[in-house]
């Protein structure tokens, strides 16, 4: 388990531009539990996929759209799955056969449902997080700083999903001191809802390995697993917590102002870091 989270945080830092590299393929076996063709991603359940990461359950995207059709949910597949640096997505798909779903199958993508959703304007909860070293963080007291908080786990394989989280936060973080509308007015919080293996200490070490300066980018979560999905929840961050320990989860990234209103919420991983900081400037009034 720690091999693969240790090479995960080397791909993180090693980075890269231009043109993609060529991907490292692993193959894998599961069964399909959904299908979203609007977004080419499929979820899937499957084994250990050796060399890169245990068997779970997660959304994996196709570049293809081709190999989802005539696909359905309950099929039983072999795949390819190819992974870089910053992307990883299924390069090869065919059905062995198909078979009913497991009763606990989760049969939908994550998204948070039967809440009330904060959204621009709305305050955010004074729910107090701990942060790595101990120390309280609350969305209202933020010292006269407009805020950036995503969500994560430490322990999370695909480099699109949490992975790319901690990357974009890292590129804001080295930005801010450069923007004098920024500059000592922002803070970044990466929340953690995987208490369980995310401890104060395992934290601590992702965010050294990640350059985070505690001044301005900090990691927090909650110590109860059920208390920090109901603070997720809040956002649009559904986690889906399985019988053998692994998450499922979608992505919501919030910006906050000075007084812990809610600026804007962007879903999925798609921003980047300079839509980002322009989000922050117009929480700072800049």
């Amino acid at each position: 388990m720690m091999r693969w989270v240790a090479a995960l945080l080397t791909m993180i830092a090693a980075g890269g531009c231009g043109r993609e590299p060529s991907p490292v393929t692993y193959p894998l076996s599961g069964q399909i539990l959904a299908i979203r063709a609007d977004t080419q991603e499929v979820l899937i359940r499957h084994g250990d996929i050796v060399g890169f990461m245990p068997g779970m359950t997660m959304p994996f995207r196709v570049r293809d759209p081709r190999l989802l059709e005539g696909r359905a949910a309950g099929d039983l597949i072999t795949a390819t799955l190819s992974v870089t640096d910053e992307a990883a997505w299924i390069s090869a798909l065919t059905s062995t056969g198909h078979a009913p779903l497991p009763v606990d199958a989760r049969r939908e993508f994550p998204a948070a449902t039967g809440i009330s959703l904060l959204g621009p304007g709305d305050p955010a909860p004074d729910t107090e997080l701990s942060a790595a070293d101990g120390s309280p963080v609350s969305l209202t007291a933020s010292g006269g700083r407009v805020t950036a908080m995503t969500f994560i786990y430490t322990r999370c394989p695909l480099p699109e999903f949490c992975p790319l989280m901690d990357r974009r936060f890292a590129e804001v973080q080295r930005a801010v001191p450069r923007d004098p509308a920024l500059a000592g007015r922002v803070r970044l919080i990466s929340v953690s809802f995987d208490p369980d293996s995310d401890t104060p200490a395992r934290l601590a070490e992702h965010a050294r390995a990640l350059g985070a300066n505690p001044a301005v980018w900090q990691f927090a979560t909650l110590t109860e697993g059920a208390a920090i999905d109901r603070f997720a929840a809040a956002f649009g961050v559904n986690v889906i917590r399985e019988a053998d320990g692994t998450i499922t989860h979608n992505l919501r990234t919030i910006v906050l102002d000075r007084a812990g209103l809610v600026v804007a919420v962007h879903d999925g991983n798609q921003w980047t870091a300079d839509q980002l900081l322009t989000d922050l400037r117009r929480a700072a009034g800049r």
